[in-house]
C-alpha cells in the first residue's frame, strides 16, 4: 500500500516538526519535503528516514493511501 505523504507530512506540521525538521530527518531539502507534500514521491532511502521519524515522534500507524476501485 503506498504512503500518504501529505497526510504524514501534515501530521508532523500539526504536531510542531516544521518542513526543516522534517528535511533534516530526511537528508533532503525543506523544498524537497514540499513537493512530496504536494504529491510528489520520494527516493525509497529519504521516504524511508521520514518514515521512521513519523513513527517515532507521531505514530506508528503510517497513513496509507485510501483507493477507490473504479468498476
Amino acid at each position: 500500500m503506498p504512503v500518504d505523504w501529505f497526510r504524514l507530512i501534515v501530521s508532523l506540521e500539526t504536531k510542531g516538526f516544521s518542513l526543516r525538521h522534517q528535511s533534516e530527518a530526511a537528508q533532503v531539502s525543506p523544498a524537497t519535503i514540499h513537493y512530496w507534500k504536494c504529491g510528489g514521491e520520494p527516493r525509497h532511502s529519504n521516504g524511508q528516514m521520514l518514515i521512521d521519524f513519523y513513527t517515532t515522534k507521531v505514530s506508528t500507524a503510517v497513513p496509507i493511501q485510501s483507493t477507490i476501485k473504479s468498476r
